[in-house]
């Protein structure tokens, strides 16, 4: 039995807004243990004379969130190529019902439906125009916030997730 229907659209601005809050907290938490290992490096050769090693791990304090970055953005055009490819358009149009056992998204630009268990949903975003069910595996389902014409709704789709053991 379906609880919910929401209607969402996935596209270049919905990354865009999703943005930084795709990195997982673990994968932030290895960034800032990397940026800080080589930083104490540098200062540790800068105090001990070892001018090129310090060098080379300022360079690399510098250059590795530039370079992390251009991953993850490339990640991102290679996401919207897909889409391009399998659907001959720059968005998804996608029907999310939100069930008694899991969520079925389904596709209207390709009649196809996926599965996701409520198990799998690790954490809840808010951005500026929509709410974001993040998974473990790094997929996200997009909601926009104007999907719920009452606030009284949206606080009875809070209760359902919650119900659901989502982290909200």
């Amino acid at each position: 039995m379906s609880h919910f229907v929401i209607k969402s659209i996935v596209n270049k601005q919905t990354f865009k807004e999703i943005g930084r809050h795709h990195i997982s907290k673990s994968d932030k938490i290895a960034l800032a243990v990397i940026l800080s290992g080589a930083l104490a490096v540098a200062i540790g050769s800068a105090a001990n004379g070892q001018h090129i090693i310090s060098f080379y791990a300022i360079l690399f304090v510098a250059i590795f969130p530039f370079v992390y970055y251009l991953t993850v953005k490339k990640g991102v055009k290679l996401q919207l190529q897909r889409i391009s490819e399998s659907t001959g358009s720059d968005e998804l149009e996608l029907e999310i019902s939100f069930n008694d056992d899991k969520i079925a998204i389904f596709c209207t630009n390709t009649n196809g439906t996926s599965f996701i268990e409520y198990t799998s949903i690790d954490r809840f975003v808010k951005t500026k125009n929509m709410y974001v069910l993040l998974t473990k595996a790094r997929q996200f389902i997009a909601i926009d916030k104007t999907a719920f014409a009452e606030s009284e709704e949206r606080k009875n789709f809070f209760r359902f997730l919650k119900s659901k053991a989502c982290k909200i």
